[in-house]
């Protein structure tokens, strides 16, 4: 069994949740639960992008990462074979 809490929210965004999930036919629930997880997406990926952004701006360690990407494209080559 799910165990549920109470989240206050203004009323503006309670309108919103209302009208989707009449739209879709879905619980309001479902539709937090899925705005949130894409929420959590978004942050994901954008935090993988300022890692990446940060590690390739770093040249000593860019060229550590090529470097072992070659190395890993041998590896698979190397399972081709």
């Amino acid at each position: 069994m799910n165990k549920t809490t109470t989240v206050r929210i203004d009323k503006s965004t309670y309108e919103v949740i209302k009208k989707l999930s009449l739209e879709l036919k879905e619980s309001m629930q479902s539709i937090i639960e899925k705005a949130i997880k894409e929420y959590n997406k978004k942050i994901l990926l954008e935090n993988t992008a300022k890692a990446f952004a940060n590690l390739k701006s770093n040249k000593e360690l860019w060229k550590e990462e090529i470097e072992e990407r070659n190395l890993w494209d041998n590896t698979l080559e190397d399972l081709e074979e």
